[in-house]
């Protein structure tokens, strides 16, 4: 299985040896040569895609670059990559509901100091600004891989392992049974924005 963060400031991709991240500025000239290089060389049976809501350009050359990635498999080898596409409000939300992440959080949506406060037991969110943030136990933060937002130990994070996702947080690792998140798979995907990006 394939990890692939399209959320973060920075495209996350992972697997059991092999994690790197992709800036993204010139991201639609590393993100596709990097997935292409990397299927050639490594045999993927799924995709997990942390899909939204963040930064308008991940989102968008996320998702054509892998559904692009999926046609041309298609056309050269009648097969192709299924994708399981999630959003980081219902992973989360899946997590609390697992007693492995607390009720609130902290959550990218594209703006580098606009961020929203969601709450996971009422299922609603508000947005703040990074300065109106009241740090508590109670509050976990979106780690989105950029020096704008200063680290502390109630930033999530992933890992893998045995073809297992790991969520990361306060130093203790919690698996996330994909199978339970009971995700359709597909071939194409479209960006889960949250907010509408502005047109020019």
């Amino acid at each position: 299985m394939l990890f692939v963060n399209i959320s973060s400031d920075y495209v996350h991709l992972l697997d059991d040896q092999h994690e790197q991240f992709l800036e993204r500025n010139g991201i639609e000239n590393t993100l596709g040569m990097n997935l292409l290089e990397y299927t050639q060389q490594h045999p993927v049976e799924k995709l997990l895609l942390l899909n939204g809501p963040g930064g308008f350009t991940n989102l968008r050359v996320g998702t054509l670059t892998i559904n692009t990635l999926n046609t041309l498999l298609e056309y050269d080898t009648g097969t192709f990559i299924p994708i399981a596409s999630i959003t980081k409000i219902d992973l989360y939300a899946y997590a609390h509901k697992q007693w492995r992440l607390p009720r609130y959080g902290i959550l990218y949506i594209g703006q580098k100091h606009n961020v929203r406060l969601c709450d996971f037991q009422e299922h609603t969110h508000k947005q703040i600004t990074l300065e109106e943030i009241n740090y508590t136990d109670d509050i976990f933060l979106d780690f989105v891989h950029n020096q704008y937002r200063e680290t502390t130990d109630a930033m999530i994070s992933f890992s893998m392992d045995n073809n297992t996702l790991y969520l990361q947080y306060k130093g203790d690792s919690h698996e996330i049974p994909v199978r339970e998140l009971r995700i359709p798979s597909t071939m194409t995907v479209a960006p889960e924005y949250f907010i509408e990006p502005t047109m020019n």
